[in-house]
């Protein structure tokens, strides 16, 4: 053997490492969506001022955005199962980036409905294809990592984009340094920007399985298949599609009650979550006292410690499961705790009147309804077998389902003057999420329980 076959056999035994950019293009595209999905909650007030509309409007003009996302979740599977991740995702990130420029020119309340029905609509494909994605790039023993790592950026882009949005309306004057705010249109011209970059960067280098990536030799693959190595094209053209595989058997899905509980729970998680990025800042403002600019600040805190929680119980799925072998210890066992950990520092932070203790504990709360987060994402996954972006499409449409009432609600309340009952309405929706994991079969795929109850 001469040293050049020498030197391929060397490369050849040492993995490559594309799975690792796969994971950052996608954490990228979580972070990036939520700054644009949620730019609109800190300006909320501003934006309902100068559009004159009522705390009632605004509500429902949050809500929009989730009415047409649940609607358009299994569709937009649909869309990511035959134009593949990668030219699915691209058109889905191009369309939100256009959606989040169309605000900042919103002249009234139907337009702003309108612009909200379109972000939702565009992306609604994210997660779906995401999982599918995760399903196929990544080994089984580390999908909770990849699924905790992949919540974790969807709240560092509600963080950062809280943050950062709550300052520049603010402006910057610190020792002499003095940069006046800027409004709220600007900022939404802004927050379109991210998309149409990583819009381009991922259709260039993504491709929709690893046998089709340059970037891969068969060592990764081996890694990543667990010794079940497909072999890889000699050449693979970026018209390759994956393969389309049976057709999804809708009938075991929706009489799957382990299927119902999984919607179900991610309703109230979902539901739960949504407030702290939408009506968190105007519930701080009215309850606790604070500025619109401090309330961006503040509200940054909770979700930065979702991020956490996210991160961290992904790990936890993981090594629970590799401690166990069992899934029902490290996914619902951990979803169990998280739950009831999150309803509990709800309610306790409803009865503390000192900013400092009450801030706090929500942000405690933050923490376990990350910790929750993976452990959904994951039995989600792996309940989804071989159709896991419209498995997980149905999981997400009934997520966000529970997000699009959950804004109408509240701002119904927040128009009757009701600012710190809101908790109360807060530790009811996780107490009952801990319920529904409590009831979950997390062993077998959603078709696998179906047969075996047949036999049975």
């Amino acid at each position: 053997m001469n040293e050049s076959e020498n030197a391929s056999a060397r490369e050849d035994a040492t993995p490559t490492h594309a799975r690792f950019m796969v994971l950052t293009l996608l954490c990228l595209v979580a972070a990036v969506a939520y700054v644009s999905r949620n730019a609109i909650s800190v300006p909320a007030k501003l934006i309902q001022e100068e559009l004159d509309m009522s705390l009632t409007q605004m509500g429902w003009v949050m809500s929009a955005f989730f009415w047409s996302y649940a609607l358009s979740q299994i569709p937009s599977g649909w869309v990511g199962h035959v134009w593949g991740t990668r030219r699915a995702l691209t058109a889905f990130a191009i369309l939100w980036s256009i959606a989040t420029a169309l605000t900042g020119m919103a002249t009234g309340f139907w337009m702003l409905i309108g612009v909200r029905l379109i972000f939702g609509i565009s992306q609604a494909g994210i997660f779906p294809c995401c999982a599918s994605t995760i399903s196929k790039w990544l080994p089984k023993s580390r999908r909770g990592f990849a699924s905790g790592l992949l919540g974790s950026f969807m709240s560092i882009g509600s963080a950062f984009g809280a943050f950062s949005i709550g300052l520049l309306l603010q402006g910057i004057h610190y020792e002499g340094l003095q940069i006046p705010g800027l409004s709220w249109r600007t900022i939404m011209y802004l927050c379109a920007v991210p998309g149409f970059v990583w819009a381009f960067w991922f259709y260039y280098w993504f491709r929709d399985r690893p046998e089709k990536h340059r970037g891969v030799n068969s060592a990764e693959l081996e890694i990543i298949r667990g010794g079940e190595v497909e072999a890889k094209p000699e050449a693979a053209t970026d018209q390759e599609q994956d393969e389309h595989g049976e057709p999804t058997p809708w009938g075991e899905i929706l009489t799957s009650f382990s299927m119902w509980m999984i919607c179900a729970q991610q309703f109230f998680r979902a539901a739960g979550t949504i407030f702290y990025m939408t009506w968190f800042p105007v519930y701080l403002q009215k309850a606790r006292g604070i500025t619109i600019a401090s309330s961006g600040i503040w509200t940054s805190f909770p979700l930065l410690s979702f991020v956490v929680g996210n991160f961290l119980g992904g790990i936890a799925v993981d090594w629970v499961l590799q401690r166990t072998g069992s899934r029902r210890w490290s996914r619902q066992g951990v979803a169990i705790v998280a739950m009831l950990g999150c309803g509990l520092c709800t309610l306790c932070a409803y009865f503390v009147s000192e900013m400092n203790l009450a801030m706090t504990l929500i942000t405690v709360s933050m923490f376990f309804a990350g910790l929750g987060g993976a452990c959904g994402y994951t039995v989600t996954i792996d309940k989804g077998g071989q159709h896991v972006a419209p498995i997980f499409g149905m999981m997400n449409m009934a997520g966000n389902l529970g997000a699009a009432l959950l804004p109408v609600i509240v701002g119904a309340m927040f128009q009757a003057q009701f600012y710190k009952p809101v908790l109360i309405l807060m530790t009811g929706i996780y107490l009952a999420a801990a319920a529904c994991w409590m009831l979950l079969n997390p062993n077998g795929t959603v078709f696998e329980e179906k047969r075996s109850a047949k036999r049975e």
